[in-house]
């Protein structure tokens, strides 16, 4: 299972149009091999989002970044367009 971080911050004329397009988010993203899928504002950086969910294999992860990389509507909204959308995929920490 891996972790995935989408971290963005929202255009400050576009926000509207960005929660509006987020109140989808946690279905399209379900649909796509999603799970546990969350949405929070910065509290010290307002304007600043992160989404979090899980999937279960790298590839869905690759399906899901490439999907998210071109959703032009939702990159529009982003400070700096889809180059300032970052996704990271995180698996556990093997310790010891």
């Amino acid at each position: 299972m891996l972790t995935v971080f989408i971290e963005y911050k929202l255009d400050t004329e576009k926000r509207s149009h960005a929660l509006q397009l987020l109140t989808s988010m946690a279905e399209r993203m379900e649909a796509m091999g999603a799970h546990q899928y969350r949405s929070m504002e910065g509290l010290d950086q307002p304007g600043l989002f992160v989404e979090t969910f899980e999937v279960e294999t790298v590839q869905v992860y690759e399906e899901i970044k490439a999907n998210r990389l071109a959703d032009q509507d939702f990159c529009d909204c982003i400070s700096g367009g889809a180059a300032k959308l970052h996704v990271w995929a995180f698996r556990p920490a093997e310790l010891g």
